[in-house]
């Protein structure tokens, strides 16, 4: 079986599919009537492939030997196997179903409601699971409280905040948030932590980048084979950053930059304009902790608890906290304009405000005077907002998980539907994230 690729490049496969059934929310939905120096980027992503920077055979040979070494590290060091990763297959339907957790927050203080809360999320993630029984699992952020743990128990906490999805046989991928970088937890120690487990498909972000959390997971059709298959969809992850440096005093006081870095942008612009040079354009949904300045403007232009029945979804975080650290947010502007500039982007999903859990078009008028733009409104990716799900974290709001349905037809093309499931059971927010998302109409039950 051929082993993962080097870090933030996508991996070579084996033909083992994580897929599983997906459900439809239709007829639980609640009060709802209507559903509907770097080496290059654009590695091949098909199976058991040398790469194609060195020569034949000595590319075979060299990371054979490297796979053999960072076995035997592995096992000596973190005293686990780093298995090969089964490919990311649709359902036999073609369909792909995610769950999102996003602020888990594990970890807050032990000596007050730290304890009690973790269990409450765990209860969370099993009853969610068991009633949605998804594909995969993204981890969107913020999945410890850092500023609260301890330098020899704050990865730990991974052990614990994964536990539902090992027992349950589900594999998982992560973006990192501000939290998950603190005075006694580190983004390098969370991920070489996280990476023990052989159902982890986060991956490293290339050099160049900033942070983790930066790399790209393709989908394959069902029960794929052969060394020739083409993706139907890819998987996007952009690490925000924010938190403080390991060890840095004074402690948990903020230092590190809290948007998606240029050098990340541009490890982006070289792997999307490779994939799409290999592939033609490929639907993708990207993830990333902290929301851009367009979720911002969004919000003021449209307030979703004013066009409810368009957009409906809790928004009680006004304005909201986006990524940058002056009020126009304009440190995020290249990574929002490679956004806007991605054929084929569908939608985006952020965490971080945790009273906010609604979805919308990428506003016409964001940035004017800043030259970020184009495209029709149509031809924009949707911005979603995930749900706060863990007991640690600021608010009150009751708890829940975003699902993303991606649906596939013979040509190729591709529809989203997305609802949340509360931990009560009901679901709520379901919609059809298609071209009239916006002038549709829906329940404005938000489950609270």
């Amino acid at each position: 079986m051929p082993c993962n690729r080097p870090h933030g490049r996508p991996f070579e496969t084996s033909r083992e599919s994580v897929a599983k059934k997906s459900r439809s929310p239709a007829s639980e939905q609640e009060g709802s009537s209507h559903m509907n120096a770097s080496p290059p980027f654009g590695v091949e992503m098909k199976r058991g492939r040398c790469l194609p920077w060195l020569p034949l055979p000595s590319s075979c040979l060299l990371f054979s030997l490297l796979a053999m070494l960072t076995m035997f590290f592995s096992l000596l060091v973190l005293s686990s196997v780093l298995l090969c990763k089964a490919e990311l297959n649709l359902a036999e339907d073609y369909s792909f179903h995610i769950s999102v957790f996003s602020d888990l927050h594990y970890g807050e203080n032990e000596s007050t409601f730290g304890i009690p809360a973790d269990m409450n999320s765990a209860v969370l993630m099993r009853q969610v699971l068991s009633q949605e029984q998804p594909d995969f699992v993204v981890l969107n952020g913020d999945l410890i409280t850092g500023e609260n743990t301890f330098a020899f128990n704050s990865t730990g906490y991974v052990d614990e905040i994964v536990a539902p999805l090992v027992q349950g046989d589900y594999s998982w991928a992560s973006t990192y948030g501000n939290h998950d970088s603190k005075y006694n937890l580190s983004r390098e120690a969370l991920y070489a932590e996280e990476k023990k487990y052989a159902s982890a498909y986060t991956q490293h972000g290339p050099a160049g980048t900033d942070g983790v959390t930066n790399y790209v997971l393709p989908v394959f059709p069902p029960n794929s084979t052969g060394s020739s298959q083409t993706p139907v969809a890819l998987l996007w992850f952009f690490d925000s950053r924010g938190g403080s440096e390991y060890q840095s005093l004074p402690a948990n006081v903020d230092n590190i930059d809290n948007y998606v870095s240029n050098g990340t942008v541009s490890w982006y612009r070289s792997a999307q304009a490779d994939l799409q040079s290999q592939y033609g354009t490929l639907p993708s949904l990207a993830f990333v902790h902290i929301p851009t300045l367009a979720f911002v403007d969004l919000q003021a232009q449209t307030n979703p608890n004013v066009s409810g029945p368009n957009y409906p979804g809790l928004n009680e975080d006004v304005p909201l906290a986006q990524q940058g650290y002056s009020n126009t947010g304009s440190e995020a502007i290249p990574f929002m304009q490679a956004l806007l500039d991605t054929p084929g982007l569908h939608s985006i999903y952020s965490g971080h405000d945790h009273g906010d859990s609604w979805c919308g078009r990428w506003p016409n008028t964001t940035l004017p005077g800043y030259g970020v733009g184009g495209g029709s409104s149509q031809e924009r990716p949707i911005l979603c907002f995930c749900k706060h799900s863990g007991y640690g974290g600021y608010g009150v709001w009751n708890r829940g998980v975003r699902q993303i349905r991606m649906s596939f037809d013979q040509y190729g093309g591709m529809s989203v539907d997305t609802w949340v499931r509360m931990q009560a059971g009901t679901i709520v927010t379901a919609v059809s994230l298609n071209e009239t998302y916006g002038e549709d109409v829906y329940s404005t039950a938000d489950g609270q």
